[in-house]
């Protein structure tokens, strides 16, 4: 008669408990890993577009951010080099934060990477939860679609006003924050159409079932 296996299932599997610290990472948790994968549409071109339009985003907002670099260090630099006077510097850094948070703005919507307080994720029930998203995605369209409008009268009203140092036009400057909201207003399309409601829905019919 065979002799019965006493061991533990894990040792008589030949599994080994790791510590956390010792098992591998999760794929989204490896080098470069995406916790919060990017909102697309599920059938192409459209998804391979909007990816591109993400990748932009990210090229813009990585420019902008070394720009803002260079003109804080000329800044320093000028306090100790004779005879450098360079006063648009620090307004065109300002500015280049200001374009940057705009134009970032949507891919970071993709992301669901805004500064958020996740308390009702963790209250309500998931068709309760799913209605929430929507409203919430609902009232971003409709921000930035009311915000875009009034963007838009403020560059139609310019009286061709430049800025103090660098001579920028104030229409170029006031136009910039609409490509940010009109971003961000498509993403918040995308939400609704891709998570919002396929998730209400399946919540729909699994309650009525």
């Amino acid at each position: 008669m065979a002799e019965e296996d006493t061991r533990p299932p894990d040792e008589a599997s030949g599994a080994v408990d790791l510590a956390p610290e010792d098992r591998p990472p999760l794929e989204s948790e490896g080098l470069g890993g995406e916790s919060n994968p990017e909102v697309l549409p599920r059938s192409e071109p459209l998804r391979s577009i909007m990816h591109a339009i993400g990748v932009i985003e990210q090229v813009v907002g990585a420019f902008l951010l070394f720009v803002i670099l260079v003109l804080v260090v000329a800044l320093v630099a000028q306090r100790y080099l004779p005879g450098a006077n360079f006063p648009w510097t620090g307004e065109v850094a300002r500015l280049s934060m200001v374009w940057g948070t705009f134009i970032i703005a949507g891919y970071l919507a993709a992301h669901d990477r805004h500064i958020a307080i996740h308390v009702v994720d963790y209250v309500l029930g998931e068709r309760a939860l799913a209605a929430v998203k929507l409203f919430v995605n609902l009232v971003v369209l409709v921000t930035c679609v009311v915000l875009m409008y009034a963007t838009y009268q403020l560059v139609e009203s310019d009286i061709g006003q430049v800025t103090a140092a660098a001579e920028i036009p104030l229409r170029f400057v006031n136009a910039v924050p609409i490509i940010g909201f009109a971003l961000t207003a498509l993403r918040a399309v995308l939400g609704i159409v891709v998570n919002d409601i396929p998730a209400l829905a399946v919540r729909t019919e699994n309650g009525a079932a």
